[in-house]
């Protein structure tokens, strides 16, 4: 039968794993938030920091009070609202749809329409009848002198390149009616101009990119607004913050009251690996929902290599905010132990020599035992505002006037405000500097990095238990570990590569952030973002700036049974000037590219094994240097001071990092958006080097914590634990051994006071 206790903490730890799916799982949903919603670095940055909005005013009381409570209730409390806070973030996808506004047949002229599946079938016979009418539309010949060099079998289209910069007049009038009694214009032939004024790249073709920029302009006309949806996710971070200052700082004291202190460097160790395969897990199934477009319906020609394809990012949340509030409702709900004090489920055995042995069952402590208890056993707690503010700040000045916890606190802050925001964009970095979709980095992040660091974990753990780390010994074991992180996070400025993204940003400085195409009558100026590369590897902003015409090879976007796939060739297109006249976005070299990708990944992985050595011991040294009835409001308010100066700022500050390094913004309605051309040599030496300072900065803070750390006791067993946790033995008709010892030591301090008042006396004659 399973032990109260073990099906606590079965609870408490899917509880733990969980929650801790969540806030990683942001990480790799932040860059498709920004496309979707087109929202800048920066502010998706502090919308990312909405979280410590919210956890740094209420951290400090709910540990403090909390602690003083049912722990095992106030941690399932957040986690319902973590889960509640998940279904608000997925739901901003459905309130605040990214609305698709389509030609139809009113808005464009059936000349259009007919020309542009002319183009596309590429069939001349349409000029043929107009021949005929040529003289009785345009009896002075007024379109036909606008062209030298002549072509008849071209009359159609320069009547209509005519009539786009002259409409209303009556050769376009005449046109019109001609072209109407001829051709009539169908669903269908408005649903091919439809499907290509949609599409997520642009052909060279004057005409239909002159229809795409005229409808887009329209669509602008509409209120299109991205303050919606960001604050409903800024609202589902705030409550995720409310909810997340509960875990950490009522888990690791009630941990601590329930395990025994030779054990707690394997229980720290696992509760942490469980803390880090929940974002192995979330980056993963992130990287596997990033491969499904956000609408389930992607754009004709669009994969997941694209800088523009869209993840499926609002499923994930969803996804994790049902698996959480069961287990969190059930943790809510958990019956607790510490008022049954009796001998229920005790088992007694009669030993020969008439003592009887009686064995009481492991109890849960959910009520830290270390707290003050008023004579009945029940918890002290102040009485009025006054009372309870004077022993709230009493504590806090307590705090201030530790210097091994101050020191700890001030690395965390540095070490905190370096990582958070790095790993925030990390992902977003990747595909910037090696041209890497997006599934595939999540899968190495959590397959290199997060394992990594749980390796570190794990052997920190022991480490720390088989060499006895304490005092001095954990304080420069903790030192080094992170010196060591801090010079490899330096080696990885050294590891780049001219991805497409980069290229293009060569491309954009040496033209003066022009991007020209060899024919003139293209018209793509304000077409997508879609680069492709020719055979030789030189890359085009896009088809129509290669100079591709309308339909490729070996491939149909009417055909809506043919997947999207990374296939895709455009043929025919004349600024290609590589032998065979044809541009992909699979052209782009990449061999180059894959194998620095290896490498960053390989120090990534060292670098995450010497950053975790050192997390266990760190923990316990900010556990054991307060007074233990102190252990939950130390938490509390070193999260508090951490998020105050570390994860609130971090985002923001690595956004605006992102954000100085930018070469184009993407506008939409006038209106600055995402970045989509960085500087990728620029931000990979800015990003690394700025990250490597920091670490290195902390370590002041390791060697202060060394200094003043000697004598301090980790892993030791107390007293109170063995005298709590041993088998109660008791002779028959006689009292417990432990109300014999407390009688002893109560007789003594009697004796003591009495020979203090002797000693008193004497000197006062």
């Amino acid at each position: 039968m399973v032990s109260k206790v073990t099906l606590f903490f079965i609870v408490f730890g899917t509880v733990y794993f969980l929650e801790s799916i969540g806030g990683f799982y942001m990480t790799s949903a932040v860059v498709f938030i920004e496309k979707q919603f087109q929202i800048p670095s920066k502010l998706s940055g502090t919308m990312v920091s909405a979280g410590d909005f919210a956890y740094i005013p209420v951290v400090i009381f709910t540990s403090y009070f909390g602690g003083k409570g049912n722990r095992a209730r106030w941690i399932g409390a957040g986690c319902i609202l973590i889960s509640i806070a998940n279904f608000m973030i997925s739901s901003s996808n459905f309130l605040f749809p990214v609305e698709k506004f389509h030609v139809n047949s009113s808005y464009i002229p059936p000349t259009l329409v007919h020309q542009i599946n002319r183009d596309l079938i590429g069939s001349a016979n349409d000029s043929l009848w107009l021949e005929e009418v040529h003289s009785t539309i345009d009896p002075q010949n007024r379109v036909v002198s606008n062209y030298e060099g002549d072509e008849r079998h071209d009359l159609l289209k320069k009547y209509i390149s005519y009539c786009h910069s002259n409409k209303g007049s009556d050769i376009c009038q005449k046109l019109e009616y001609y072209m109407g009694q001829r051709n009539v214009v169908s669903e269908l032939d408005v649903s091919h101009v439809r499907l290509l004024t949609s599409l997520p790249y642009a052909f060279c073709h004057s005409i239909l990119n002159t229809i795409r920029s005229d409808h887009k302009a329209d669509e602008c006309k509409r209120d299109q607004s991205s303050l919606g949806p960001f604050m409903m996710i800024f609202g589902g971070l705030l409550v995720l913050g409310v909810g997340r200052t509960m875990p950490f700082s009522l888990g690791l004291p009630l941990m601590d009251d329930n395990v025994k202190r030779k054990n707690l460097p394997l229980y720290f160790s696992f509760m942490f690996f469980v803390k880090i395969l929940g974002p192995v897990i979330g980056l993963l199934v992130g990287g596997q929902l990033n491969k499904i477009y956000y609408d389930f319906n992607p754009p004709h020609g669009l994969t997941p290599l694209d800088p523009m394809w869209i993840g499926c990012w609002w499923l994930g949340f969803l996804i994790f905010g049902a698996l959480l509030f069961g287990p969190s409702l059930a943790l809510y709900f958990f019956p607790s132990d510490d008022l049954d004090l009796g001998k229920e489920g005790a088992e007694e055995k009669l030993l020969d020599n008439g003592e009887v042995v009686v064995k009481r069952p492991q109890r849960l402590n959910l009520v830290d035992r270390h707290v003050r208890k008023t004579s009945d056993g029940k918890v002290h707690m102040p009485v009025g505002a006054g009372e309870k503010a004077t022993e709230f700040f009493t504590t806090v000045s307590e705090l201030f006037r530790n210097k091994i916890f101050i020191g700890a606190m001030l690395g965390r802050i540095v070490d905190v405000l370096a990582f958070k925001g790095y790993f925030v964009f990390l992902g977003k970095y990747l595909e910037l500097q090696f041209g890497v979709p997006q599934f595939r980095i999540q899968r190495y992040l959590a397959s290199t990095g997060i394992v990594g660091f749980a390796i570190g974990v794990i052997l920190g753990s022991i480490s720390m238990k088989k060499f006895r780390l304490e005092g001095r010994k954990a304080a420069g074991w903790v030192a080094i570990c992170s010196l060591v992180a801090a010079s490899l996070s330096f080696v990885n400025s050294t590891v780049g590569c001219k991805s497409v993204i980069g290229l293009m940003g060569d491309q954009a400085i040496a033209k003066n952030f022009t991007f020209d195409t060899c024919r003139d009558d293209c018209g793509c100026e304000g077409m997508p973002f879609y680069p492709v590369c020719n055979k030789a590897g030189d890359v085009f902003y896009s088809p129509c700036h290669a100079g591709c015409p309308m339909g490729w090879k070996n491939y149909s976007i009417f055909d809506n049974t043919n997947n999207p796939s990374e296939t895709l060739i455009f043929e025919n297109c004349e600024c290609a000037n590589h032998g065979i006249q044809e541009v992909s976005r699979t052209f782009c070299r990449i061999e180059e590219c894959e194998e620095r990708f290896n490498r960053f990944f390989m120090n990534q992985a060292m670098t995450a094994v010497f950053g975790g050595l050192s997390v266990v011991p760190g923990m316990l040294i900010v556990l054991r240097a307060v007074p233990p009835e102190h252990r939950s409001i130390s938490l509390g308010f070193n999260g508090f001071l951490v998020s105050l100066f570390a994860t609130l700022p971090s985002p923001i500050l690595w956004g605006k990092i992102f954000d100085m390094s930018c070469l184009m913004w993407q506008t939409s309605c006038d209106k600055k958006g995402s970045c989509s051309i960085y500087d990728t040599d620029e931000l990979r030496v800015r990003l690394h080097i700025i990250y490597g300072c920091l670490r290195l900065f902390s370590l002041l803070s390791d060697i202060w914590v060394f200094i003043w750390a000697k004598g301090l006791k980790l892993i030791d067993e107390d007293d109170s634990k063995k005298i709590d946790q041993k088998p109660i033995t008791i002779e028959k008709e006689k009292e417990h051994p432990e109300t014999e010892e407390v009688s002893a030591v109560a007789d003594r301090v009697e004796k003591v006071a009495q020979d203090l008042d002797t000693l008193i006396d004497r000197r006062g004659s």
